[in-house]
Formats: C-alpha cells, structure tokens, sequence
C-alpha cells in the first residue's frame, strides 16, 4: 500500500547522509475500527525493535492540537542506535510480514527521523 512502506529508495536516501543515532517519530492516522490491527502490529514489532536495539521514548494519543488542523491518532517517538540498525529493521522480513496488519490498522502515516 503506497504511503504506509518506508521504500527501498527512500531508505537509501537517508542511509547516504551518515550513520549514528537516530529518532523516529511516528505519527499515525487509525482506520475506522484498526485499534485492534494496531495493537497486534505493535505486539508483533515490539520484539524487533528489541533486536535491533531501539528504544521507544513515548507512545500515545494526543491530548489536543496546538498548531495545525491535521489529526493524528497515535504519536510514536523511538531511538534507533544507528541508521544502519532502521534499515536493519525495515529490512527484516519478520517485519515485512507484519506490514498487513499496520496496513488493516493505518489510513495514513507520516515517519520522520531525526539526528538523535
């Protein structure tokens, strides 16, 4: 589904600015109903940002906006210890095979990272 893959030429865009830390923020608009497809995402990602070494510093849902008409569900802010561990991770297929469900859950997503 186009929008909701991180895609191999954009993961090669931003391997080519350097390695080091790097923090992912997530933001994520539900499908009508997806809170359960996003639940099972996460149970099923969880044990590979483990493996890759990330660490998720906030997940939740927002209180209200401040700035902006746009509206997003859920908020994800993660550590990465190195771009090369995120390419890592989007390139694992068990994460490949968990891409179903985030795409049964999401209507829209926006991924930025972030030197960390």
């Amino acid at each position: 589904m186009a929008g909701l893959d991180v895609t191999e030429e954009a993961l090669e865009r931003f391997l080519a600015v350097g390695d080091g830390p790097v923090v992912l923020v997530n933001l994520v608009r539900l499908r009508e109903g997806g809170r359960d497809a996003y639940r099972r995402y996460g149970e099923a990602v969880a044990p590979l940002l483990a493996r890759y070494g990330a660490e998720v510093l906030q997940a939740g849902e927002p209180v209200r906006t401040l700035i902006g008409d746009e509206n997003w569900d859920v908020a994800v802010v993660a550590r990465y210890p190195s771009r090369a561990a995120l390419a890592a991770l989007v390139r694992d297929p068990e994460f490949l095979a968990a891409a179903p469900l985030r795409h049964e859950a999401l209507e829209a997503g926006l991924l930025y990272g972030f030197d960390g």
